[in-house]
């Protein structure tokens, strides 16, 4: 184990000081990892020594903690945030309800946007409608205005045809009198 653990100059009463490296082995996760649960521990208040380079050094005690939250997410429910909260003492219940009023304002956001939609979906429906209203009735001008033109056009057809019927019965008339006259006058002649 000496080789995994680097003392410090800052070190006190002969206590051990490791690096990132070196806790990572002793925890068996990975680098990365091990920072992630840092990060989240520092979220909530958790603070590490770093040495002059802003590298964390972790202690013990913070070993220890570590191995607790790793403990609590692998052998339970608890989600990663869920067994830090629970290893440094906070109350999870406030923090989970301070998480749904956040997850309620962006349901609410949600809520809101739906409802924005449905506006604009029944606004679009009412265009739709008033617009297909104004189709049928234009369509209805057309067709109207179509059968009444073919109703004056057949009625100007007939005119037009009684008007030559009635000239062509003018004409033979007028040739029948013509006829008549003849046989009238060679009748005197």
């Amino acid at each position: 184990m000496s080789e995994l653990t680097v003392v410090s100059e800052t070190s006190t009463s002969e206590e051990l000081i490791y690096n990132t490296a070196t806790v990572s082995k002793i925890l068996s996760i990975h680098e990365k990892t091990l920072r992630r649960y840092c990060t989240l521990m520092q979220n909530y208040n958790y603070n590490f020594q770093k040495n002059r380079n802003g590298h964390r050094l972790y202690y013990q005690q913070d070993i220890e903690i570590i191995k607790r939250i790793i403990h609590l997410k692998n052998s339970s429910s608890l989600t990663l945030e869920q067994a830090v909260k629970v290893t440094l003492g906070l109350d999870v219940d406030s923090e989970e309800e301070k998480v749904n009023n956040e997850s309620t304002s962006s349901d609410f956001d949600y809520n809101q946007l739906l409802t924005e939609f449905t506006t604009f979906k029944n606004d679009q429906m009412e265009f739709n409608k008033k617009l297909l209203e104004q189709l049928i009735k234009q369509e209805h001008y057309i067709k109207n205005s179509i059968e009444e033109r073919d109703k004056k056009l057949m009625f100007a057809m007939k005119e037009s045809m009684e008007t030559r019927r009635q000239l062509a019965a003018a004409a033979e008339a007028e040739r029948e009198s013509e006829q008549k006259k003849k046989i009238w006058w060679q009748f005197w002649k």
